[in-house]
């Protein structure tokens, strides 16, 4: 009976052991349980935060595009209005020179002017002298 007595003292021992160890497994399973809650949670958000970088990324990559064109554009127009820049400028050296010429032009025109009008009044003297000597001859 003694070793029927220690037996069971024994397998009672072990029983509390492994009681003791399943409660402590049973407490170590529900804080991993928790913690894998958590981490689903986690998962959950940066999977939000991982779409919404994304949907951002999308945009600014729309944004750049957008710019992207806007930039070609503008230099588009930038060369248009060298071109331009280049015509003006070759039709103002071009007005530049007829106006010198028109100027060379005027100004000999003023000397023919000037030579004429000289002329004119000789030959109104000499009319004048001719008329005169008409009546002299005349009278």
């Amino acid at each position: 009976k003694a070793s029927a007595e220690a037996d069971v003292h024994a397998l009672t021992e072990k029983k509390k052991k492994s009681d003791s160890m399943n409660a402590d497994m049973i407490d170590q399973i529900a804080t991993l349980k928790e913690r894998l809650s958590s981490s689903d949670v986690s998962v959950q958000l940066l999977a939000k935060e991982k779409e919404a970088i994304e949907s951002e990324k999308t945009e600014l990559l729309r944004e750049k595009a957008l710019l992207e064109t806007d930039a070609a554009d503008t230099r588009c127009q930038v060369q248009a209005l060298l071109e331009e820049k280049a015509s003006a400028e070759a039709d103002v050296h071009a007005l530049t020179e007829k106006k010198k010429k028109s100027d060379s032009m005027n100004a000999d025109m003023i000397d023919q002017i000037a030579t004429l009008k000289e002329r004119l009044s000789s030959s109104d003297v000499s009319v004048q002298l001719l008329a005169k000597e008409k009546e002299a001859i005349e009278s």
